[in-house]
């Protein structure tokens, strides 16, 4: 609107710091002109003559920005990009300068086109020799004040120097003439484009980016296009899209004016037009601002993807009630689903609930383009699509970037040298609703916002497991985080609002206790994941500059899924971190139904495949891991498949193949689940596992000890260090460190299980009795329980009381699934050296845990150097 221009460039101004008079003067002309703008054009010349108070230069000032605001767009009645092209309107129209006529130094060509108070020029400056394309006022040309405006909104527009944006060399007058000279842009328009063949997907998601990225270049300096369309867009001879008129669009048309609006990439009615790319809110009579701009993008997108418009009538009335009330026109199955929900946000209804942001948009795309994810399944659901007719569960896909309304102040510091804080600890999230039955909801967001960022790789983020004891102690926060290594620490709460959901969150500074950053985050409870992404990207955006193109793309587009399914996704992570066969089935359920609801949803793939997982292994014991390891690995394959950058998947799959002794497999996977998310504790520990099967000793406590770092109280974590230490030939210490996490849990079965393997070791073996014993007690009697009993008897002499735990191994087995592997170190201690091989060998055919562990396990020292031991080795491809 000229009329708002010419407002901002009095407030650039600055005589008016220098001048009270002028400012008071300009203050009160801004205003009336601001109040008469929101009444009907009918009232205004009343209103403004009563709040004027009889003062005619106000008066003539206001009435002269009002007009201005309804002539805004007369400039480009006909827009640049269709006139520049060549295929101007108004061929009956008689040029006011012929070929050979002269503007400064500028010599006219041809006439290209005009349109209202607009004609276009092709010439030729003489003084840099180059064509150019010249815009001078028309139709009034005794109208200086329209001409002036003119001038005015072109030097606003000439302060953009972008390569996607039409070039404006240079605003001047000649007489009475204004004129503008422009870039002048060879190739054909987007909507010239159209009429011959669809662009694509593909060539959608290349020009979507740079469209975005000279928006993107506007709005920073202040600049709203107000009317991009496919034909202010010409492709030039280099494929680049080139965007005209920025700063110049008219404003929302009156009346006749609809029925001549501009041509689409279908050309099906000459009426949609300029009509169908305006935002709903434009229609509804508010204010253009940046978002209204990436509605059109949106409709640019959707058109560009199909060649049909996202909203379409026979008149213009059908067409705004459609833009205002209807729901896009579903897009087809060929429009891959990561572009679909970038076109399907930037058309939400709402201007909250798109991008905010030109270059989140841009992002976005280019994420698409990058990573070729025209595979990614599923669509989000907005609200306006789910109260007209529940769509069919798919995978949501959120666009992070722009989801989150806030910026953080100040980056996350430490006192000293202001570099980035390297450790933050994230608290459990209070269960804030009132009701006690929604505390996985609480949890599994906790869950959910460590792995996101964690994934950001930029920052340490201690586990959830370590977080959720500390905040127990009931210390304060800098004492919680200083006993967590962590600079800074995270907490907040979840409640239910009447309209959905509402996290707050702050973030602490450790050293000062000072809070560096909070905020409130509230949506509607189909939007819980939005929710979700809105923390982390508050998050995130302090560290952009710091993220690596591949962590940019992965917070560019998040999988996320159905709110039901995550429901039951999150029910299912509360019931797998209590870590008991009947929980592990629990989970298993509720991850099953996850996948009812949305078989696409890569999360649930991963949980499941770690239920199968530890359903096989020695201390849970549900099953033969032959019946749950393939179970695991098609889990995982199939998150993989649909997610190929999920942490949890990687490091489910080289659980998978280490314990099928496929080395290098398993390392490439539990690396590439690492490089995802560095801060994952459990991937880190599993391939310190994996490198103490192949005796590189060093390299697993790195890995153990990078765990224990991020779960400094993580009770496996500790435990697996004294296990890896036992196994590198270090029992002493490997005792010390148990007994110290025996201090942080009394009755944690596995660390007595290898306390009492250290303790034998270093010759005590009553000590070690008295560990097998508790482990027994804690485990119900567990098959490895009452193996460990026995063999520990035996190296005692007490022989009979080595076959009576024998013998009850052996009638648990004749009732349910039990190792095979077990009972092979009491018969080696027993001499019966048959018995443990035909142990082993067992083993080998049921995929037992335990054979990935024979290179070192001191248990059989004793036979490492018989020939059929050696032969097992070789059989799993184990050093020897």
């Amino acid at each position: 609107m000229s009329g708002v221009y010419a407002l901002r460039m009095y407030e650039g101004d600055s005589r008016a710091e220098r001048d009270p008079v002028r400012a008071q003067h300009w203050r009160r002309i801004k205003r009336l002109f601001l109040e008469a703008l929101d009444r009907p054009e009918p009232e205004r010349a009343g209103y403004l003559a009563r709040a004027s108070a009889g003062d005619e230069a106000v008066k003539r000032e206001v009435e002269g920005l009002l007009a201005g605001d309804l002539a805004a767009g007369s400039f480009c009645e006909i827009p640049a990009a269709r006139l520049l092209a060549g295929h101007a309107s108004g061929a009956d129209h008689t040029p006011r300068l012929q070929a050979g006529a002269r503007l400064g130094s500028y010599e006219i060509l041809n006439f290209v086109g005009a349109g209202g108070m607009g004609e276009v020029y092709r010439a030729r400056d003489t003084r840099l020799m180059r064509i150019v394309a010249i815009k001078i006022v028309g139709a009034l040309p005794s109208d200086v004040t329209a001409g002036q405006r003119l001038l005015r909104e072109a030097r606003h527009a000439s302060t953009l120097k972008h390569p996607n944006i039409c070039t404006v060399h240079e605003i001047a007058e000649a007489g009475d003439v204004p004129y503008i000279v422009m870039e002048f842009v060879d190739g054909r328009t987007l909507s010239q484009i159209g009429r011959a063949d669809t662009p694509g997907p593909q060539a959608a998601v290349v020009y979507g980016i740079q469209i975005a990225d000279a928006l993107e270049h506007a709005h920073r300096r202040g600049i709203v296009h107000r009317d991009l369309k496919s034909s202010n867009i010409v492709i030039d001879r280099d494929g680049r899209p080139i965007v005209l008129d920025f700063g110049l669009a008219r404003s929302l048309p009156q009346g006749d004016e609809l029925s001549g609006a501009d041509s689409t990439l279908t050309a099906q009615h000459a009426l949609a037009g300029t009509l169908s790319y305006m935002a709903p809110e434009v229609l509804l009579g508010a204010r253009a601002d940046a978002r209204s701009d990436l509605w059109a993008v949106g409709v640019l997108l959707y058109e560009m993807a199909t060649g049909k418009l996202p909203f379409d009538g026979r008149t213009p009335f059908e067409t705004s009630s459609a833009i205002i009330g209807q729901l896009p026109a579903a897009l087809p199955r060929t429009v891959p689903l990561a572009l679909r929900v970038v076109i399907e946000r930037c058309l939400a209804k709402d201007p909250a609930g798109r991008y905010q942001r030109a270059a989140d948009v841009r992002d976005a795309l280019d994420a698409i383009r990058r990573r070729r994810t025209w595979r990614i399944v599923g669509r989000r659901l907005v609200p306006g699509r789910r109260q007209l007719g529940r769509a069919a569960a798919g995978t949501v896909v959120i666009a992070l970037v722009g989801a989150a309304t806030v910026e953080l102040a100040q980056r996350f510091r430490n006192g000293a040298g202001g570099s980035v804080i390297p450790t933050m600890a994230v608290l459990p999230l209070e269960n804030a609703t009132g009701d006690p039955a929604l505390q996985y909801l609480a949890d599994g967001l906790t869950e959910s916002l460590l792995a996101q960022i964690g994934a950001i790789g930029t920052v340490r983020v201690i586990s959830r497991t370590s977080a959720e004891r500390a905040s127990s102690s009931g210390d304060s926060v800098g004492e919680i985080g200083r006993a967590l290594g962590a600079s800074a620490v995270a907490q907040g709460s979840v409640r239910t609002i009447p309209s959905g959901l509402r996290m707050d969150v702050r973030l602490t500074d450790v050293g000062t206790g000072k809070i560096l950053w909070s905020d409130e985050f509230e949506r509607a409870g189909q939007d819980v994941l939005v929710l979700q992404a809105d923390v982390v990207r508050a998050i995130a955006v302090s560290l952009r500059a710091r993220l690596q193109p591949h962590v940019r793309d992965r917070l560019a587009i998040v999988r996320a899924v159905n709110p039901e399914a995550y429901e039951e996704y999150l029910k299912g992570r509360y019931q797998w971190n209590r870590r008991t066969r009947e929980s592990l089935r629990l989970a298993m359920e509720h991850y099953t139904r996850a996948l009812q609801i949305d078989p696409t949803y890569a999360p649930a793939y991963a949980a499941l495949a770690d239920c199968y997982n530890q359903l096989g292994t020695v201390m849970v014991g549900a099953g033969s891991p032959r019946e749950y390891r393939p179970r695991a690995a098609t889990q995982a394959i199939k998150a993989l498949q649909i997610d190929s950058e999920s942490a949890e998947a990687h490091a489910a799959l080289g659980y998978v193949r280490h314990y099928e002794w496929q080395w290098q497999e398993a390392e490439r996977e539990f690396l590439r689940a690492i490089e995802l998310n560095p801060s994952y504790a459990l991937a880190r520990l599993w391939y310190a596992n994996l490198l103490m099967s192949r005796s590189r000793f060093d390299e697993s406590l790195r890995q153990a000890y990078t765990a224990r770092e991020l779960d400094p109280f993580s009770l496996i974590t500790n435990t697996n260090i004294g296990w890896i230490l036992l196994h590198a030939g270090h029992p002493e210490e490997a005792a010390d460190h148990l007994a110290r996490t025996l201090e942080l849990d009394p009755d944690y079965p596995q660390a007595h299980w290898r306390m009492a393997n250290s303790r034998a070791t270093l010759g005590d073996l009553d000590g070690a009795i008295h560990h097998a014993t508790r482990f027994a007690g804690l485990t119900n009697r567990s098959a490895a329980a009452v193996t460990l009993l026995a063999e520990l008897h035996a190296r005692a002499g007490r022989i009979g009381e080595a076959r009576r735990f024998l013998n009850e191994y052996l009638e648990l087995a004749s009732r349910q699934y039990v190792p095979s592997t077990t009972p092979a170190a009491t018969y080696v201690t027993l001499g019966d050296l048959d018995a443990a091989f035909t142990a082993l060998e067992r083993g080998f055919e049921e995929g037992s845990n335990q054979i990935a562990y024979l290179a070192n396990e001191p248990s059989f020292a004793r036979i490492r150097d018989h020939p059929r031991y050696q032969t097992l080795l070789q059989r799993a491809g184990l050093p020897r």
